[in-house]
């Protein structure tokens, strides 16, 4: 009787989603602890969170554990999230960004995001990969971008934020006459 009411447990949550409250259940014993979730949403396949404490803007994968419950888990399947940028935006900022590299399997994730209401558009280029567009995120009137490239070499990047009519509001490097 036990064993089936463990096995039900287990279909149970192996049928569940992740929810917000997931992530607060997680992160709960982090330091600092989580101040705000933004969103648990499925991208590109996987469920993707996006939350914060009093100093870090945070994007973590969530990923399902033999029981069913929830992790955040990094490539390596370490509890850890994939990126994270400073927070709060300082006064003139346009973007928050960082970029986090998984040299065991040549993947760098661009994480930001958008402080300057006129930026639209997003785009992240490197010495291997053309200028691509980054799709944007918006939960409760809050916008973010993640990229996960595969390359070797992650430097220089540039990541550029241009206006809905495509003026140059920001660039990570000098742009050449």
């Amino acid at each position: 009787m036990i064993s089936l009411l463990f096995i039900s447990v287990i279909i149970y949550n192996h049928k569940q989603q992740p929810t917000i409250n997931d992530v607060l259940e997680i992160t709960k014993n982090w330091s600092p602890g989580t101040e705000e979730v933004y969103f648990v949403r499925k991208i590109d396949g996987k469920w993707v969170t996006i939350f914060r404490n009093q100093d870090s803007l945070m994007i973590g994968e969530l990923k399902r554990n033999w029981f069913g419950l929830w992790n955040i888990r990094d490539d390596v399947g370490e509890e850890s999230t994939l990126a994270s940028t400073y927070y709060p935006p300082e006064e003139n900022d346009e973007i928050t960004w960082s970029l986090a590299e998984r040299e065991e399997n040549k993947i760098v994730y661009y994480f930001g995001q958008l402080v300057n209401p006129e930026i639209q558009k997003i785009t992240v280029q490197t010495n291997e990969k053309p200028a691509e567009v980054v799709p944007l995120i918006t939960s409760n009137g809050n916008r973010f971008f993640f990229k996960k490239i595969k390359a070797k070499e992650v430097f220089p990047a540039n990541i550029k934020a241009f206006s809905k009519s495509g003026e140059l509001i920001y660039s990570t490097l000098p742009e050449q006459p």
